[in-house]
């Protein structure tokens, strides 16, 4: 299977560089473009995380449809509109992160199609008939996320989508330029000190990338098409929280434009520059080239080896879990997973994979990155007091959005027993939850366990009226 990705990362390489042939000419800069994108340390995690293929699969037939759409445009290659239709519902089949292949059929219109506008339009045509079928089937499909923090669908929550877009969009191209990983805005907590902090050091990024991108941005037209391909290839994956491992299709036009660049530096080509700006450009592009072409191929084999060290502390922590017989006829209680994605909803597929039992019902009680104090009410009830509340960080949000608020009072009944939220901060964090269960909680048919040092370890309530406080757990996976 990582075989299978690296053939596909290999075709989307190939792809990408007779693009970039394409646009940029049979030159020193298409070949840097095809190198930079070829070492891209963002590309390490989907090539080794299998889950993550459809991005490869999805990027290489958008590619080849924006190859083939050029090609019918700049040589008149008849078949090149059909088979540009026939890339983009393939890429579009594979994942919706194909959809930013319009971003750069829009762009190529726009900027690089000299062509009277009408048959401009024309051109479109049969790309945007894939498109609308695959709107049309995304729609009547009921595919897509709905009450998430982290996936927000534009076509259903606009306005979430708009207030999450500038931030998102900020992180994901900090993460395509420098060495910060788009992925901290996933986790740092939303209002935090250090998500603060990012957020003011992306912007000056921002800043001097505009600096060094405007002077080449107005006299170049091949580079406002790589330019606004990349920025517009950013919506689709801003629907979900940002990740370096989203960035194929920013990658694809930010490396032609960073090779643009060092071609205008190396030719002198910014005479309005002062000689302070042109000494600032030409640094800055050179800290940029390092990173790309020197430090990321380093990166690259971590941030892959990264994926297997998060598979193989998964599997130890679900090891962990009870699976004895007498669990088949169980309801496991985890009382503080540090996660839940990888750590609690994994145990049910991975148990019956594994050919043993799992248990009847699974209960996350709440989410361990938070200090908590469990304290016994009575011999059916638990309270949980916490200290960083319910939803500790953005990605503790996956199944339930801060638009859906807990409020005090607010009862959630399940197959036997039931969480009623108690308290809520000034934010409207559910920060104390009890948890009535229809039986004592030493009852045999409860397992309880809790976090230890990377496993699920056994646990027993405190006695009625005592209480026991859990730390925080910290990131296991990371």
């Amino acid at each position: 299977m990582h075989l299978h990705s690296l053939l596909w990362l290999s075709a989307l390489v190939i792809a990408a560089a007779l693009l970039y042939r394409r646009i940029l000419g049979t030159t020193w800069v298409a070949r840097l473009a095809t190198l930079l994108y070829a070492v891209d340390e963002a590309h390490a995690a989907p090539a080794a995380y299998i889950a993550n293929r459809n991005a490869l699969i999805a990027t290489c037939f958008g590619v080849l449809c924006l190859l083939c759409f050029a090609r019918a445009r700049q040589q008149g290659w008849r078949p090149g509109l059909a088979l540009s239709a026939i890339f983009l519902a393939l890429g579009l089949a594979a994942g919706e992160m194909a959809l930013a292949t319009a971003a750069y059929l829009a762009a190529y219109t726009v900027f690089l199609d000299p062509a009277p506008l009408r048959r401009r339009l024309i051109a479109l045509i049969p790309n945007g008939l894939v498109l609308a079928a695959w709107a049309a089937i995304y729609k009547l499909g009921q595919f897509g996320a709905q009450g998430s923090g982290f996936y927000l669908d534009p076509a259903r929550e606009p306005v979430a989508f708009a207030r999450a877009l500038a931030d998102r969009a900020l992180y994901l191209l900090v993460g395509q330029w420098t060495p910060i990983a788009a992925d901290l805005g996933s986790v740092l907590p939303s209002g935090s000190v250090a998500a603060l902090r990012f957020r003011l050091v992306a912007v000056v990024i921002l800043a001097l990338l505009a600096f060094l991108l405007l002077p080449l941005l107005r006299r170049d037209r091949v580079a406002r098409f790589w330019c606004a391909g990349a920025l517009v290839s950013i919506l689709p994956i801003a629907a979900t929280g940002p990740q370096n491992r989203l960035l194929f299709f920013v990658g694809l036009g930010s490396m032609a434009l960073l090779a643009q660049i060092a071609q205008s530096l190396v030719l002198g080509a910014d005479p309005q520059r002062s000689p302070l700006g042109r000494l600032a450009a030409f640094s800055f592009a050179g800290l940029l080239l390092f990173f790309h072409l020197v430090l990321a191929p380093l990166i690259t084999p971590w941030n892959a080896r990264g994926e297997a060290r998060i598979g193989q502390r998964m599997m130890t922590a679900i090891e962990s879990v009870p699976d004895d017989p007498a669990i088949a006829a169980q309801d496991l209680v985890i009382v503080n997973p540090p996660e839940h994605i990888y750590l609690v909803t994994s145990i049910p597929v991975i148990k019956p994979v594994q050919g043993r039992p799992f248990p009847r019902h699974l209960r996350a009680l709440a989410n361990g990155k938070s200090a908590m104090r469990a304290i016994r009410i009575d011999a059916k009830t638990l309270d949980l007091e916490l200290a960083s509340g319910l939803f500790p960080d953005p990605f503790s949000h996956y199944f339930r959005g801060a638009r859906e608020p807990l409020a005090p009072g607010q009862r959630v009944e399940l197959t036997g027993f039931s969480a009623e939220v108690l308290e809520v901060d000034a934010g409207g964090q559910p920060i104390a939850v009890r948890y009535r269960f229809d039986r004592p909680l030493e009852d045999p048919s409860l397992r309880w366990v809790s976090w230890r040092a990377s496993v699920y370890a056994p646990w027993t309530p405190p006695a009625i009226g005592a209480s026991e406080l859990l730390p925080a757990t910290g990131d296991p996976l990371f």
